[in-house]
């Protein structure tokens, strides 16, 4: 992103003032208070010591709506702050709408400054890039915690390859809020294009192309040109996506996809529900309708942790062959078998969207606009960083 650097001396307005400061500062508060005093009485933070000359009062005026100011890496919660003389300061300014601006201050002694800052607009293009980056950088780390323990999986009452009732153990493991996104995918393909297919699984094909599309009329509308997502669905689950592109997406995430066991635990959770909130079907707790939509846009229909849209709107990828026992499935290796999809996408019905339920019929090749994915960790959010 292109930043602009200005030195801006204490020459770009200077209003004399002779200011003396307070001696000790909250760092939570921004308070002032006398060298006395030690905790602060608002918050308890304790007090830093602060010069009590040599200091100049910076203001920054005519900034747009909801600008952010970060003075040396440090959010600035005001526009009027004091700084210390003798030094330099780093201050970058990001609002929306315009490129962030990064430039240097030196306050003279004894002068106070106020900064009024130019910033270039965005063009269209920059704006939405702005906007992807911004919803995939929110969505990367928001993962739910599955404790350990024990479940019950299956159905008695479903399809035959669903029975019987059986128990799983899982150690726990972390798994995507919501379906993996267009911005988020977009994040994926870029650095593919940038270092290549390291993250890729072994028995794909050489040089694989990981773009969302399909050449029929009915998947135009989601699919992608230029490597850009369509409009308007940046947020939107990122489907024309095959096996390969999944499991290359989750290793890229520092991730992987989940097993059908994990992914059923983490829909029915310890009550072993029908469905992701109950045993009753509802059409106002999940998209099953004409199209796939935003991911999160049926917070009804989320699990009793908190997961959503795991019934609807896109069916999602597994790392599990189909066997008709569920008992005795096994790990997709690339080259056998048919990999599951679970959970039921914007083109099925009650029975479809049932936690148990076992989609077999989709070659690891297949794309389609019925289906997307989300990813597992075996370690907290906080400790993965997608691209390594």
């Amino acid at each position: 992103m292109h930043r602009s650097i200005f030195i801006i001396l204490f020459s770009i307005l200077i209003l004399s003032s002779n200011t003396v400061f307070a001696e000790k500062l909250c760092p939570n508060c921004e308070k002032y208070f006398d060298d006395s005093i030690k905790f602060c009485p608002d918050d308890g933070f304790k007090l830093s010591d602060v010069l009590k000359s040599n200091g100049v009062k910076i203001e920054f005026k005519s900034l747009p709506e909801g600008a952010k100011i970060i003075l040396d890496d440090t959010p600035l919660r005001k526009t009027k702050i004091d700084l210390k003389t003798g030094r330099t300061y780093k201050v970058e300014i990001d609002a929306d709408g315009y490129k962030k601006s990064l430039f240097l201050i030196s306050p003279q002694e004894n002068n106070n400054i106020v900064i009024e800052p130019f910033l270039s607009p965005l063009s269209p293009e920059e704006k939405r890039n702005k906007k992807i980056n911004a919803i995939a950088n929110e969505q990367y780390g928001d993962m739910i915690e599955i404790k350990s323990g024990a479940y019950s999986l299956g159905s008695n009452r479903g399809n035959l390859d669903e029975k019987p009732v059986r128990r799983y153990e899982t150690h726990g493991f972390w798994i995507d809020r919501t379906e993996v996104t267009c911005a988020q995918y977009k994040k994926f393909l870029e650095d593919v294009e940038k270092h290549g297919h390291k993250w890729c699984h072994p028995n794909e094909s050489k040089n694989k192309d990981h773009t969302p599309y399909h050449t029929y009329a009915w998947a135009l509308k989601f699919s992608w040109v230029g490597g850009q997502p369509p409009h308007g669905m940046d947020d939107f689950p990122v489907v024309l996506v095959d096996w390969f592109d999944a499991y290359a997406y989750a290793k890229w995430a520092g991730k992987r996809l989940p097993t059908e066991n994990e992914w059923e635990v983490a829909a029915r959770g310890l009550g072993a529900s029908e469905y992701p909130w109950g045993n009753n079907f509802s059409i106002d707790r999940c998209n099953v309708g004409e199209s796939p939509m935003a991911v999160g846009s049926f917070p009804k229909g989320a699990t009793p942790s908190g997961i959503l849209d795991m019934a609807g709107n896109v069916c999602e990828w597994t790392t599990t062959a189909y066997d008709p026992n569920p008992a005795n499935a096994y790990n997709f290796s690339g080259k056998y078998g048919l990999p599951i999809v679970k959970g039921g996408s914007w083109d099925d019905n009650a029975k479809g969207c049932r936690s148990s339920a076992r989609d077999n019929k989709r070659s690891p090749y297949h794309r389609s606009t019925t289906v997307g994915f989300r990813c597992v960790s075996d370690h907290s959010p906080d400790l993965l960083t997608p691209g390594r």
